[in-house]
């Protein structure tokens, strides 16, 4: 999914999104160690996607810091 996208969500949506990444990600490095994946690109996106999320939660988290502060 694209910066611009995730931007667009909600906090709780970002969140919800992370651990449902995370969960994925489980499941597709199981897949790996058993050689059931075909696509391994797909832990890679994942990753770089969580990455982004993580970067958003951040960010969010530094608004609303300067905004109390």
């Amino acid at each position: 999914m694209k910066i611009e996208d995730l931007r667009k969500l909600s906090e709780k949506d970002l969140k919800s999104r992370l651990v449902d990444n995370l969960e994925s990600l489980q499941k597709y490095r199981f897949q790996k160690s058993i050689q059931q994946l075909e696509d391994y690109k797909l832990i890679s996106e994942i990753k770089k996607e969580n990455a982004k999320i993580s970067t958003l939660l951040n960010e969010l988290l530094l608004i609303g810091e300067n905004i109390d502060g």
